[in-house]
């Protein structure tokens, strides 16, 4: 799976440029290896708070993804498969405006939030099922049955 999370806007303070003058040089670093080592899985991981967080391990017949969507229901939370890429979607608007005074302090995300995975060829997307419950979602991806070569012994006859 290739990991695409929604494009975001950040600020950059001088107190974040001089606090961690290395970090760019690691992250630089990590992306070359990862473009070396990815097995189509695992991207660089996020640490950014927007971002859907998943858990993808997988067995003989499937791949299993868990994701969190932490006081999201049910009817906020989307999936879908579309030329084999799996999206994952939630949203959550705003409380409104609160009679009580102005917000000390707002750390509960709102908006919409999507994460996309660039699915494996060996999975058979059209069989694909969720399940929603107590903020995660639990996906199964069925994989194809390997397709092994045929291969015929041809006998020659000897002449002579």
């Amino acid at each position: 799976f290739n990991d695409t999370a929604t494009t975001e806007i950040y600020t950059l303070s001088l107190h974040d440029v001089f606090r961690s003058p290395t970090r760019s040089i690691t992250t630089d670093f990590d992306r070359m290896l990862n473009s070396i080592f990815n097995d189509g899985w695992n991207g660089i991981p996020s640490n950014r708070s927007n971002t859907i967080a998943v858990d993808i391990n997988e067995n003989d017949e499937a791949f299993f993804m868990t994701a969190d969507f932490p006081g999201f229901s049910k009817k906020d939370v989307g999936l879908k498969v579309e030329d084999s890429v799996l999206t994952l979607t939630a949203n959550r608007d705003s409380d409104g405006d609160t009679n009580d005074g102005a917000y000390r302090i707002r750390e509960r995300k709102t908006g919409s939030f999507s994460r996309s995975f660039n699915l494996p060829e060996n999975v058979m997307a059209e069989n694909i099922s969720a399940k929603f419950k107590n903020g995660s979602l639990t996906i199964t991806i069925p994989k194809a049955e390997e397709i092994k070569p045929d291969i015929h012994q041809i006998r020659s006859e000897r002449h002579v």
